[in-house]
């Protein structure tokens, strides 16, 4: 009896090393077309080439706005060692390099040492509460850690902010916001980044299953509210200045 399951053993050893051979194969060789599956449905990448561990885009874009371009990304054989899979991401913006680490392993996928430059002109447009502001500038987004891991924070500067309804002022202002992720979502907190035209402070959390809520004050500067009316108009005012929740 043991001299008959010998082979068929061993069949099925053979068996599975060659289909673990052809998964194997099957991953290295993976187009980087598989990231559509991965990536968020309002994700897009442009003129993506080569494999999803090296392969490079020429832009990528969120909700049709273009975040970074010249993207690359490259997979660090080393992090399997420590039981992760990691990728090393590189970019531009606005002439400003970008790079990030991006990470899965056990506790979810993370991104490491981020420090991005994403354009702020397409964004605004896509927030309906100043969509028609025409503002620009660029943010610079900072963590050491992000994820949706309790206890993860990150910076973003929004240094300068612009608006083509104002373009004499400049810049109309520029604010840090603080990221705090806790269980189910991350708190937010904006502070004034430097001397502006209007100064913004607000707070509020944004829910990891729903849509972020908030208050945003703005305080303009006295010698300047007559050339911000048009952007005022249609902002609640409050005894110190302006205010929109959502």
């Amino acid at each position: 009896m043991s001299s008959m399951k010998k082979p068929f053993l061993r069949r099925i050893a053979i068996g599975a090393a060659v289909l673990f051979a052809c998964v194997l194969i099957l991953l290295i060789r993976m187009p980087v077309s598989a990231l559509n599956w991965i990536l968020p449905k309002d994700v897009s990448l442009v003129q993506a080439s080569g494999s999803i561990w090296d392969g490079k885009a020429s832009a990528v874009g969120w909700q049709g706005v273009v975040l970074q371009q010249n993207l690359n990304w490259q997979f660090d054989a080393k992090a399997v060692l420590a039981g992760t899979l990691a990728w090393q991401l590189r970019g531009e913006a606005q002439g400003a390099a970008s790079q990030a680490r991006a990470v899965l392993g056990w506790r979810g996928i993370a991104l490491e040492n981020v420090d991005v430059t994403v354009p702020l002109e397409g964004v605004f447009r896509a927030i309906p509460q100043v969509a028609n502001w025409g503002l620009g500038g660029r943010a610079q987004l900072r963590s050491t850690r992000l994820s949706k891991q309790v206890g993860d924070s990150a910076e973003l500067v929004l240094d300068p902010i612009f608006s083509q309804l104002v373009p004499a002022l400049m810049p109309l202002t520029a604010l840090r916001v603080q990221f705090y992720v806790i269980d189910g979502g991350t708190k937010w907190q904006v502070t004034p980044a430097g001397a502006s035209a209007i100064a913004v402070t607000g707070q509020g959390e944004l829910q990891w299953q729903g849509a972020a809520h908030g208050t945003i004050n703005l305080k303009p500067e006295e010698n300047v509210r007559q050339q911000l009316a048009p952007l005022l108009l249609q902002v609640p005012a409050t005894s110190e200045g302006y205010q929109i929740k959502f």
